[in-house]
């Protein structure tokens, strides 16, 4: 059985793109893989530890929300799924573990930015079209 990665950060849109990951797992009798990557923080960890600790377990509560809120709504949805914290860049990370066999495809929520904004600003979703080897299904 194959599995569709689905990108979540706690967003609306990323909630959007649990909902059609849903419907496309149904279609095709997939299994879904919620997936939230944790930025690295780029501060020299021997100034400041406690500080860069706090707010890495900060970060990994809010990934826990993410990935619960998606969770629920999948299983509300009448499916189950797995959940995968991933480190890194969010891109590359979800690219990399996109790469597996058993992985049909990758699904996005995306904020729809133009592309002034994309360039300015960047877009995960974007980056992911580009540097993932499987399809990548963008959510606006």
């Amino acid at each position: 059985m194959k599995t569709i990665l689905v990108a979540v950060d706690g967003s609306e849109r990323s909630l959007q793109g649990v909902r059609m990951a849903v419907d496309v797992a149904k279609g095709l009798g997939a299994r879904l893989t919620l997936v939230y990557v944790l930025k690295p923080i780029l501060l020299p960890p021997t100034a400041y530890a406690e500080a860069i600790q706090k707010v890495e377990e900060g970060n990994r509560l809010v990934a826990e929300d993410a990935l619960n809120a998606g969770a629920k709504l999948v299983k509300d949805l009448g499916l189950p799924c797995e959940t995968v914290m991933l480190h890194g860049g969010p891109a590359e990370a979800i690219a990399d573990l996109a790469e597996d066999d058993n992985v049909w495809g990758v699904v996005i929520g995306a904020k729809g930015h133009n592309a002034v904004s994309r360039v300015m600003l960047g877009s995960i979703a974007d980056r992911l079209v580009h540097v993932c080897k499987k399809p990548v299904l963008v959510v606006r």
